[in-house]
């Protein structure tokens, strides 16, 4: 079969990490595979797969989408469609051809993210939510629920890292400087981490603004803290195999990509104690460790816990990643997908034939406010761990 992964663009994040897993599982199991982007590639997924990569050639803000992909699929047919978190594409649900089976994957809880899912339910085949976390956030407003299927995300992992406790106490964190994935937290463990004289480096990856660096620099024993910026997959993997824990304080995690990941290298997560895609991977006390959230003393003695007592989460860790989340049993679940939906009778899609318009952004009452005021209102919320938490499902609006 000819299957298709739409996503937005190869910048990085879960979402590539994903269909890049799909599409080699599908390509491996005898399919046609093909990885679409909306937008032209920057190359950081590389060419090196047996999979086709094929691109819309738009560029920002893409208001074609609709048009381009409508069209693409009338010159590539295609059996199986998955729209990966391309917003722009939405609109060109209702209008494709009753031939091509579709289904929508939500990765995110926030209403943006899987409203369309029930607006239109009627013409796609199936809905794929990345976790429980996910699902319980829209299954209950289905009409027909039974399109609903639960498929945790899966990675493509390295070779094995060597067991060892000889690893020095070094932390990794992947949220750059956005507010919801915890940087001011980590501004403030770092501060209590000084205090309990911890000795490792702080592995910081993400876009940082000159801003936010300066706060960085201020901090007690900078020195030891190493900013990486937007790397590869890669370069993450070889940096996890060689620390201890990841600090995993986002707010709001449907899945946690980037735990499975670290946690198939060594790496012991530390986390927030609050109901996220987190508690799907990590068992506490067992693969991982959980702090009251918004208390930095608790989760700087985690912190500093996890590494004294390395060599008794690392076997486990490893274990809990590579076999419950790898790319072939998360496969298990889209081929049984796959199956299913080709075999159900033909969808005559409400606007079948009929040519998409261009994509209408929606009015974010958000954006309306100036650059300056929600500047303020981002740093303000994201020095609240409780208040992020509490507002982490308005992002979008």
């Amino acid at each position: 079969m000819k299957l298709c992964w739409l996503i937005p663009d190869d910048r990085g994040g879960g979402i590539v990490s994903v269909a890049i897993s799909c599409c080699q599982q599908a390509q491996k199991a005898g399919h046609q595979a093909t990885l679409l982007l909306a937008l032209s590639p920057t190359g950081w997924i590389g060419t090196n797969h047996n999979f086709e990569i094929k691109t819309l050639g738009l560029t920002e803000p893409a208001l074609l989408t609709p048009i381009s992909l409508w069209e693409w699929l009338a010159e590539n047919p295609q059996d199986v469609l998955f729209l990966n978190g391309c917003g722009q594409a939405d609109a060109a649900i209702a209008y494709l051809p009753s031939h091509v089976k579709c289904v929508y994957v939500v990765h995110d809880t926030a209403p943006r993210y899987w409203q369309t899912a029930l607006a239109e339910e009627a013409n796609l085949e199936a809905v794929v939510a990345v976790s429980q976390t996910v699902s319980s956030k829209f299954k209950h407003l289905m009409q027909q629920p039974e399109k609903l299927a639960v498929i945790l995300n899966g990675s493509v992992f390295p070779d094995l890292p060597t067991l060892s406790n000889s690893r020095n106490d070094d932390l990794v964190f992947l949220g750059g400087d956005k507010p919801m994935k915890g940087s001011s937290d980590v501004l403030q463990l770092w501060r209590q981490l000084t205090k309990l004289e911890f000795n490792g480096k702080l592995h910081w990856f993400g876009a940082i603004s000159p801003k936010f660096h300066q706060k960085i620099l201020q901090l007690p024993n900078s020195n030891q803290i190493c900013l990486h910026g937007r790397v590869t997959l890669d370069k993450i993997f070889s940096t996890a195999a060689d620390a201890k824990v990841l600090l995993m304080l986002s707010r709001v995690e449907p899945f946690g990509m980037a735990t499975i990941e670290s946690m198939s290298m060594g790496c012991v997560p530390v986390a927030w104690d609050i109901d996220t895609g987190t508690k799907e991977i990590v068992s506490a006390n067992e693969t991982g460790l959980f702090a009251p959230l918004g208390n930095v003393k608790i989760l700087a003695n985690q912190v500093m816990l996890a590494c004294d007592r390395y060599v008794n989460f690392q076997g486990a860790v490893i274990d809990q990643a590579r076999s419950r989340f790898n790319q072939t049993v998360m496969w298990q679940g889209y081929e049984a997908l796959i199956n299913q939906v080709c075999d159900l009778e033909l969808i005559e899609r409400s606007k079948s034939g009929q040519q998409p318009m261009a994509y209408q952004p929606p009015r974010r009452r958000f954006q309306l406010l100036p650059p300056s005021i929600r500047s303020a209102i981002r740093e303000f919320v994201g020095c609240s761990p409780r208040l992020g938490y509490w507002l982490r499902d308005l992002r979008g609006l």
